[in-house]
């Protein structure tokens, strides 16, 4: 791999995006130009990283992030030929042509967002490796979170409430971007978008649904207790309680203890009396 001098890479990318509009000539010069920065040394079973599971060139971040600084420009100026860049990209079964599609489907200010949300839709199949999965959901829906977050949100919802494990998974890694994007005010809709599973939990979920409260708990604590300990009051709510020890870590100190003591209910009815009595000197029987 040939040491990476920025003004050479600046040029390089340049002239490739001059081939936005034309997305064969576009796949050709980049296949070349990844060609070229290719990290050839690395061997399967050396220690770092799982392999990708998705061919690779293996080149160094500054590559891709330069080619696709030169793209995002050119997105606002002919949306349809950057969402047929997105396409033909995204075809491609390399890991870095994948990414450069998901990044740039993220920027492309789209009017409506529905040609952006069927994209992501389409792409995340229960195959794809874990690593483009949380590229997508954390980049492709950049623009959409800002400019379109109603239907960003209803697209989540319909994810959860899709009755198989795999689309509620989605759901739930597409809500940590926006839990931990303070610029977003969507806690409320975020705490009632995930409070069935909140109260019945799925054995399936329960990772994810550990990583969304201790998102909460990070971005508002305060917010997040009160909402945990509405819930825990709810009847018909099992599992709620684990699901509030195990997140317990996430709160600060002075939250832990009040939730910690929701989490375990209410003292049972003959223990109340019992220590009523105690408190006014009379005996137990």
């Amino acid at each position: 791999m040939p040491a990476i001098q920025p003004a050479r890479l600046k040029q390089q990318a340049a002239l490739l995006a001059e081939q936005y509009q034309n997305p064969a000539a576009f796949l050709r010069g980049l296949h070349h130009l990844l060609d070229f920065y290719a990290d050839r040394s690395h061997r399967p079973g050396q220690a770092g990283k799982p392999r990708p599971l998705t061919q690779a060139y293996k080149v160094g971040p500054p590559v891709i992030r330069q080619i696709f600084q030169e793209l995002v420009p050119l997105a606002s100026m002919n949306i349809p030929a950057a969402l047929e860049l997105c396409d033909q990209l995204w075809q491609q079964p390399f890991l870095e042509f994948r990414l450069l599609a998901v990044m740039l489907l993220g920027q492309i200010p789209v009017d409506h967002p529905e040609p952006v949300l069927q994209r992501v839709n389409t792409w995340l199949t229960v195959d794809l490796e874990e690593h483009l999965t949380q590229a997508v959901l954390n980049h492709g829906l950049i623009y959409l979170q800002q400019a379109h977050l109603p239907a960003v949100m209803q697209f989540i919802q319909e994810w959860l409430d899709r009755p198989n494990i795999f689309n509620q998974q989605l759901g739930l890694k597409a809500l940590l971007p926006m839990i931990r994007n303070p610029e977003i005010e969507n806690l409320p809709t975020c705490f009632r978008l995930v409070h069935p599973l909140v109260r019945v939990a799925p054995a399936g979920l329960r990772s994810d649904l550990l990583d969304v409260l201790a998102s909460f708990a990070q971005r508002s604590p305060q917010e997040t207790a009160f909402y945990l300990r509405q819930t825990l009051a709810l009847p018909n709510s099992p599992d709620t309680p684990w699901l509030v020890r195990q997140s317990l870590h996430a709160f600060p100190k002075e939250i832990q203890d009040s939730l910690r003591k929701a989490a375990r209910g209410p003292e049972p009815v003959a223990r109340q009396t019992e220590s009523a009595r105690r408190g006014r000197g009379q005996p137990g029987g």
